[in-house]
């Protein structure tokens, strides 16, 4: 699938092939041409997402703001809706507004495509978001997956069935049968390669290990379809009759059709058998099937289809090794996306010393499916690993691992931040924004309290402040004030919202925030506290309280010891309060210093923070060339991290800078840039006070050197510009 630029979608890449559904795909696509909301119905198991996903796929020329998924099966927190929404879509929560109010004003005026999938335990709340959406933003398309309907008025549906089931009697090859296509298409993929070698989890180890579970996974259904069996029949002429091995004989084809239609046609249940191919000959995967199946539903005709999709979960459970077993109840406990580094530390143990090794195994059963970064679990397969778990009574125990995992996740990001690795700690934080969520949905726990105020990374400079503050100020209610991971939490919530423009609620939680570290003798605490009182001091235009207070937490972090990204933050806001008195010397020197410090680190966020400040500075001193290349570096570093507010800067800083040299044409394109990427993330203009006078004055400075309409059309260019292109000629 071609790769596209973030601004334009998320849609996965597709790791399968999609047999058949070219028919419901068709009848959702002539849907959305007649109302804006879809919503595309149908039993777990049945196909729903992959539906949704192609139909968007193929829709997308006709959405020139993208089509994004926003994927809702690990979201618990209905509150939350609209944070994971803009989330996904990239915008900004700089402003304090309800997340509502400003996720509909994002979406005003845009043509693009929304795909919330897996809304059934969130119907309440998808309801609300959705009538908001289509209310305010008429050009925004919505396709739904769930197993049920919203009930809105505007609101068509899908429903999707099963494949239709083989027909008794089967003869030559029927292209045409989808449920068998997906069968020979996934049995093709998950052969063994000529000349493999049995692993641990097959041949006869396996007979041996399935029998017989040494109580790691008590009261595991183990019977007659587990045990010796396996052993003695993995391995025996499994590519010689398996559909794909190039053997497709007649009596292979009429086990498959045996197999699709026992299973009634249910992508899933089928693609789960398929995965077994790589260890049981076809004909005796189809025996053991329908065995099973006589055993669960004797005298019950037909078997509802729910109860189909179990059944194979069951049976495939059944076949699966101990440890296979044990870690698919496990990984049960993460609601999202997980790399093999967070499923080794939440569930290895001595019972589950090979969990990489297991995780191929399950992703082979089609148990787990690949996503870039890692892994996930498909809803169904997770809803029974999360029945098994409660089931060995070890669910509790596994919750508090994967908050506690999380918990270091964001420790380590908060001690690396300050170094050369900020960016894979950007990514892995994104990357786990799911299962945080659900570590932090207890926030009466003193792990919530630590969690919530360690992942200020998250909130402030990741751009997820709104939703930062719905946490932390969840945990703060809930904290007692004897707990030891307050002061940093109180800090951090009155850090953001000073970065969200509300001084008064932001300076109250700071100076809450000082004396409480000082009662624990945190002085890295406290020293952050008095550097955000110094930012609260210059926001305000108090600058006689800047510089004292930026010296006492210089000494508060002086005292901590340890280095800290607190350091040249500091030099920066000494280096803004300079210039805010016209000190553009002594502001350049604090920035020089800034920059030093940020160098021996390799740390590039802070230093691209300081790098804006240094090219207003370096301007005020009338050194254009210096002050352009601050820019420039400032905005390559911010563009890279999604710094919403850091782009919009740097592109508006070089805009000002190219009407001081007389470049009319270059001012205004970056000027219609800058009102296009405060579109696209969110951002609210004008900037504040003090900051929006230098724009005003390039504004009029181009269009005395251009004329009106030259200037307009020139901003209508850089506007309409492809994001990534605007921002490269920023650069350039």
């Amino acid at each position: 699938m071609e790769t596209r630029p973030w601004w334009r979608g998320n849609l996965p890449a597709e790791t399968s092939s999609l047999i058949g559904r070219e028919t419901e795909v068709g009848q959702l696509l002539k849907l959305l041409t007649e109302t804006p909301l879809v919503t595309v119905t149908g039993a777990g198991g049945v196909g729903k997402s992959r539906i949704a996903v192609r139909a968007a796929e193929q829709c997308h020329g006709s959405c020139p703001d993208g089509a994004w998924l926003v994927r809702l099966s690990g979201e618990r927190d209905g509150d939350l809706l609209a944070h994971v929404v803009a989330a996904v879509l990239g915008l900004c929560e700089e402003s304090p507004r309800p997340q509502v109010e400003a996720l509909v004003e994002f979406l005003t005026g845009r043509s693009l495509l929304l795909l919330l999938d897996a809304c059934e335990h969130l119907t309440t709340a998808c309801r609300a978001l959705v009538t908001d959406i289509l209310a305010g933003a008429p050009g925004v398309r919505i396709i739904v997956t769930s197993r049920q309907a919203l009930g809105l008025p505007q609101e068509a549906l899908l429903p999707v069935e099963p494949f239709e089931a083989p027909a008794p009697g089967l003869g030559p090859v029927p292209a045409a049968d989808d449920a068998l296509r997906l069968f020979l298409d996934r049995a093709g993929a998950v052969r063994r390669p000529q000349g493999a070698q049995e692993g641990p989890e097959t041949g006869a180890e396996t007979g041996a290990e399935t029998g017989a579970e040494t109580g790691v996974e008590t009261g595991t259904e183990a019977g007659t379809e587990t045990g010796a069996e396996t052993g003695a029949e993995t391995g025996a002429g499994v590519d010689d009759a398996a559909p794909g091995a190039g053997a497709e004989t007649e009596t292979a084809l009429r086990a498959a059709a045996r197999i699709c239609r026992r299973l009634d046609g249910i992508p899933l249940a089928i693609e789960l058998a398929a995965g077994w191919l790589r260890d049981l000959p076809v004909e005796r995967l189809a025996d053991r099937l329908e065995r099973r199946f006589e055993e669960l539903f004797t005298g019950l005709t037909p078997i509802p289809r729910h109860q189909t999709v179990r059944a194979a979960l069951s049976w495939s459970h059944e076949l699966c090794g101990p440890g296979e077993r044990l870690l698919w109840a496990r990984l049960s406990v993460f609601p999202g996306s997980f790399d093999a580094e967070a499923a080794l530390w939440v569930c290895g143990d001595e019972h589950l010393p090979d969990v990489p090794g297991l995780l191929v195994h399950l992703v082979e059963r089609a148990l787990l499916v690949r996503v870039p970064g890692g892994y996930r679990q498909p809803d169904t397969v997770r809803e029974y690993g999360g029945e098994r778990l409660l089931g060995l009574g070890d669910e509790a125990r596994l919750v508090l691992r994967h908050r506690c995992y999380h918990l270091d996740l964001a420790r380590r990001a908060d001690a690396a931040w300050y170094g050369p690795r900020q960016e894979e700690w950007a990514a892995r934080l994104n990357f786990s924004l799911t299962d945080l969520r659900l570590a932090l949905a207890s926030p009466s726990t003193p792990l919530s309290v630590e969690l919530a105020g360690t992942l200020w990374i998250l909130w402030l400079c990741l751009g997820r402040s709104r939703e930062g503050r719905h946490h932390m100020r969840r945990a703060i209610d809930a904290a007692p004030v004897t707990d030891p991971a307050l002061p940093r939490l109180l800090w951090a919530d009155g850090c953001v919202a000073l970065a969200q423009g509300d001084l008064e609620y932001g300076r109250r939680r700071i100076e809450a925030a000082l004396p409480a570290a000082l009662g624990w003798d945190d002085h890295a605490a406290a020293g952050h506290a008095r550097l955000r009182l110094a930012g609260s001091s210059l926001l305000a235009g108090n600058l006689d309280e800047v510089e004292p207070d930026v010296e006492r937490a210089r000494e508060h972090f002086g005292t901590a010891g340890g280095a800290t990204v607190g350091e040249p933050l500091a030099l920066v806001i000494l280096a803004m309060a300079a210039i805010w008195r016209g000190d553009f010397t002594g502001a350049v020197s604090a920035l020089e210093e800034m920059r030093r410090l940020c160098d021996a680190r390799g740390e590039r966020w802070a230093r691209a923070c300081g790098d804006y400040v240094l090219s207003v500075a370096q301007l005020g001193l009338g050194r254009v060339a210096e002050a352009t290349a601050a820019a420039r570096r400032s905005l390559e570093v911010k563009w890279r991290f999604r710094d919403a507010s850091g782009v919009v800067l740097a592109v508006d800083q070089l805009a000002v800078i190219a009407a001081i040299q007389g470049d009319g044409r270059r001012a205004a394109r970056l000027q219609g840039t800058g009102t296009r990427l405060s579109a696209l993330f969110g951002l609210r203009r004008p900037a504040p006070e003090g900051m929006s006078e230098p724009g005003a004055v390039a504004e009029r400075t181009a269009r005395q050197l251009l004329g009106d309409d030259v200037y307009d059309a020139l901003f209508a260019e850089g506007h309409d510009d492809d994001p990534g292109s605007a921002v490269a000629y920023a650069l350039g």
